[in-house]
């Protein structure tokens, strides 16, 4: 007769297994069929077509951007995070609480934004062209290809490595640096042999989601004619019933994203870290003398680019429309605003949902692991990819849900519910098991329990990340373009659809202040939260 562990082990595994089927169907299932779609033809007759495509040249140029976008994003972010955290600068609060603000603008708006002040007749050019006296609308300045891109995408995901690294000096003890220096070692030694090699966690953790934003983009490239694996995949899904090489492609993007997670894990987990607390008192503010003046300008310069540019663009580019002419525009767009907003609702509703089940088996009942690990995988899969094999996927196995919004609604599912499993992981985390315990041990039974114990501690959590994956569904314009059944736009989708077509006009620029709003305004909400301590899932 088996032990009561082994049951209890062999119990543990059949609910793991329960629970991660569904999870692998729907995020592995997709990609699986991309693998099983690209076989065709021959590995001589695909690789015959893929160097006609110039894969290979397309892989590099992807790679020095993504590379690009990631330095640009750090040189931004690290010293924001140093002088906002441990420096004297004037106004340093004031700046902190600005400078997340940018990630509330898709990039692919800041790329609509930075079109008409690069235009040939746009400010800058103009500017250009009368103070050195060429002719008028001449291009001095061009936003298009790598550079342009990289300078774009920066600008809008630099507050992810910003707010990594500004948490880890917040933890990091003062006295690691203060023995440094009294060893004799200048600041700048300190900062380079000390506090950098301290912050490498951060450091990697928050320029592999740079690298991996740029290297999956596909709005920002569309816009500013990059070519890159994204747009290769899309243009064949758009023009050819063919998927041997869109699918081959995809599954090629989804290998290099994967090895790319291994290899940050492998430098993390190959080397030692000491233990950082934040019991210890707060550190001294270095003063930054002579250098205060310049500081300050480059913290205003960043947001200015990053933030009053965009705003500003956008605003003037909407007035130029009559108020009539704007609500009559906005009227007819107006089914396309419910579409985004229910079905990024939806998304982030049934994301909270699946995130507290399955968070709350990990907490209590030690299993869910491998779902979690399942959606990490569905979060590292590049949108475009996701959309064309989730396409195939349904349009085998389930039909009746192919070409409904319930697949739009499961891409975001897939691409986003790990924040919120972050997020319902921390709130559960900080609950003591012994409270429901006792709520059991009076006679309140499981549901009893949770709805009158477990989900008022964790309420406040789980309102921080439904708001974050709400503004993540929102945004999202790779999957939707591909995923969205017939006539189902949404707000990105309408956007992106005038800007390809007419160019970056009033029309569209209305458009993207709408977007900015719907995504800004729960984003205060969310940096309200955090700022008042209560748990947001970030």
């Amino acid at each position: 007769m088996p032990s009561p562990i082994a049951q209890t082990v062999r119990l543990r595994s059949f609910r793991d297994l329960g629970l991660l089927l569904p999870v692998a169907a729907l995020v592995l299932g997709p990609v699986g069929f991309l693998a099983w779609m690209g076989r065709g033809g021959g590995i001589g007759d695909l690789v015959a077509r893929m160097n006609d495509l110039g894969v290979l040249a397309t892989v590099g140029r992807v790679f020095l951007l993504a590379c690009s976008t990631t330095l640009l994003a750090a040189t931004m972010g690290v010293p924001l995070a140093w002088l906002t955290v441990r420096s004297d600068l004037p106004a340093r609060r004031f700046i902190r609480w600005l400078v997340p603000l940018p990630l509330a603008i898709p990039p692919y708006i800041g790329a609509i934004v930075y079109q008409i002040v690069f235009a040939p007749a746009g400010p800058l050019n103009a500017f250009l062209a009368r103070t050195f006296g060429f002719l008028p609308e001449t291009r001095i300045v061009s936003i298009y290809g790598v550079p342009g891109a990289a300078w774009v995408l920066s600008l809008f995901i630099f507050p992810y490595i910003f707010l990594l690294v500004a948490g880890g000096l917040e933890r990091m003890s003062p006295s690691l640096e203060e023995v440094a220096r009294a060893t004799g070692m200048s600041r700048w030694a300190v900062f380079f042999q000390v506090t950098l090699p301290m912050l490498r966690p951060a450091l990697l953790g928050g320029g592999l989601m740079v690298f991996l934003y740029a290297w999956a983009d596909f709005g920002v490239v569309s816009l500013l004619r990059v070519r890159t694996l994204t747009t290769i995949v899309f243009d064949y899904v758009q023009g050819t019933m063919d998927w041997t090489i869109p699918a081959s492609l995809s599954v090629f993007l989804t290998l290099i994203t994967t090895a790319v997670l291994a290899i940050q894990l492998w430098i993390l987990g190959g080397g030692t870290y000491a233990q950082v607390t934040s019991a210890s008192r707060p550190a001294r503010p270095v003063p930054v003398g002579r250098w205060r003046i310049p500081a300050m300008l480059f913290g205003f310069l960043v947001l200015l680019c990053a933030l009053g540019v965009p705003l500003g663009v956008l605003a003037y580019q909407a007035s130029r429309l009559s108020v009539p002419a704007a609500w009559s525009f906005l009227s007819q767009q107006s089914s396309f605003i419910r579409n985004s907003v229910w079905t990024a609702a939806s998304g982030a509703t049934v994301a909270i949902f699946l995130a507290l089940v399955i968070g709350w088996f990990q907490a209590r009942r030690r299993i869910g692991r491998g779902v979690s690990i399942m959606f990490q995988i569905g979060y590292a899969i590049p949108g475009t990819v996701l959309g064309l094999g989730m396409v195939g996927f349904f349009q085998v196995a389930l039909p009746w849900v192919y070409g409904s919004p319930i697949v739009l609604v499961l891409g975001y599912l897939v691409l986003f519910v790990t924040p919120a499993l972050q997020g319902a992981g921390a709130a559960l985390a900080q609950i003591s098991a012994s409270l429901e315990d006792a709520a059991r041990g009076l006679g309140r039974g499981p549901l009893g329990t949770f709805w009158e114990v477990t989900f008022p501690l964790v309420r406040p959590g789980l309102v921080g990340s439904w708001v974050l994956v709400f503004i993540l569904c929102m945004r999202e314009l790779a999957a939707t373009l591909i995923l969205r059944p017939p006539g189902f736009d949404t707000l990105p989708v309408r956007i992106w659809i005038h800007t390809m077509d007419v160019g970056p006009v009033p029309t569209a620029s209305l458009l993207a202040l709408v977007l900015v709003a719907f995504v800004a305004l729960p984003w205060l909400c969310l940096v309200f939260l955090g700022r008042r301590g209560i748990p947001v899932g970030w």
